[in-house]
């Protein structure tokens, strides 16, 4: 939670006219998004495989130590022309974070309570976004320097290597010493129901980057709040999401279906996006039907544990690190195209070109939901054994 917070609150500081004097503008911004993932693209492949034949815990280690060393450097840069370079340390950190930390949890899991622990593991990484990246905004607006910020998320994640490193057993029971990465690589990217997943992970991942890219400038710039309507907005919204996650993730496992879920948590979100768009300029109007907030954040915590628990349903135990790299590979894909086409959609026709967008990304991912084989179900069981 705390590696997560340390890179979403990066991002909020750096969008703030606070940070390098408001040097940095929506392209700046922008860049800098796209260069972590491109980076996470990169490499997360060799340390999903690295951790199938070493382990999780060295990984793990590795990642916190080097999200900590980017937040620094964001924190002391002095011109803006550098921040490209540590959002490529961010990158790395985070391509050695989501393969090795997904890979613990599945390691953990059976197919009984996956979708339960993958909800909780989502759960860590909302929270760190809504703790570093709305923390980030609401601070911001009353006033805490971005330069403190920063330190503190640098300082964060170099306590959590070092608890990692005394408290943290290794949970990879078999290592795979002599196993070829590239053969691991290529065995993952063979499966054609992790193919099926693209269509459907990549809109939405480039969901969460156009809102990670956007959002403070468009609070800003057509959202009339105070920092308390923020905090009341951010609280409701947070509530909703977690008990939605924990709730949904139960009923994924218990009735044995991811895809249901999936469709449900993005037709949530869908409408949530809409409603939030269209009010933009007018908020007061959507206080007074404020219930919808929370219900419909309720209803988006379904897409989290039941998408990651079917990535774990259909990945091997001898190549499950290189599944969850390829799952992240999904992930920066995702995380390059949402804030370039944000930005565009953005500077062409403003809150209304987002609010498009957003309606086609979901309706791209509903589509490829139907091609994607039910994993868990009995028929695909039997499938899969025949």
């Amino acid at each position: 939670m705390l590696m997560r917070a340390s890179f979403y609150i990066t991002i909020a500081v750096i969008q703030s006219n606070q940070y390098l004097g408001g040097a940095m503008n929506t392209w700046d911004v922008a860049i800098v998004i796209a260069v972590y993932p491109l980076v996470e693209l990169g490499s997360v492949s060799f340390f999903g495989s690295y951790s199938d034949k070493i382990g999780r815990r060295p990984v793990f280690i590795t990642s916190l130590l080097l999200t900590s060393c980017a937040a620094f450097l964001f924190a002391v840069t002095p011109d803006k022309v550098w921040t490209p370079l540590f959002a490529a340390v961010f990158g790395l950190g985070a391509a050695s974070q989501v393969s090795s930390t997904l890979s613990i949890v599945a390691d953990c899991s059976s197919q009984t309570n996956r979708a339960r622990l993958m909800g909780y593991y989502d759960l860590s990484t909302l929270m760190g976004l809504a703790g570093g990246y709305g923390l980030g905004v609401l601070l911001l607006h009353y006033g805490i320097l971005a330069s403190l910020l920063l330190f503190i998320a640098s300082a964060a994640c170099l306590v959590c290597s070092i608890i990692v490193r005394i408290a943290m057993s290794e949970t990879r029971t078999s290592k795979l010493q002599r196993a070829s990465i590239l053969g691991l690589i290529r065995s993952v990217m063979r499966d054609k129901r992790i193919q099926k997943m693209l269509p459907v992970y990549v809109p939405i991942i480039s969901l969460y980057g156009l809102f990670i890219a956007n959002t403070e400038k468009i609070l800003e710039e057509h959202f009339s709040l105070t920092a308390t309507d923020l905090l009341i907005l951010f609280g409701m919204l947070g509530v909703g999401l977690v008990l939605g996650i924990l709730t949904m993730g139960h009923l994924s496992d218990h009735l044995r279906r991811r895809r249901p879920f999936i469709v449900i948590g993005l037709l949530g979100f869908g409408l949530l996006a809409f409603l939030l768009v269209a009010n933009a300029e007018h908020f007061e109007t959507l206080w007074t039907v404020w219930p919808l907030l929370p219900i419909l954040g309720f209803t988006a915590g379904a897409f989290p544990p039941a998408a990651m628990a079917y990535l774990t349903d259909v990945s091997h135990e001898d190549a499950r690190g290189s599944t969850m790299g390829v799952y992240s590979i999904f992930f920066g894909t995702g995380m390059i195209i949402g804030p370039w086409l944000g930005a565009f959609a953005y500077v062409s026709y403003e809150i209304f070109g987002l609010g498009v967008l957003v309606a086609a990304l979901i309706a791209v991912a509903i589509v490829g939901t139907y091609f994607m084989p039910e994993a868990y179900s009995p028929i695909a069981t039997e499938s899969s054994e025949q």
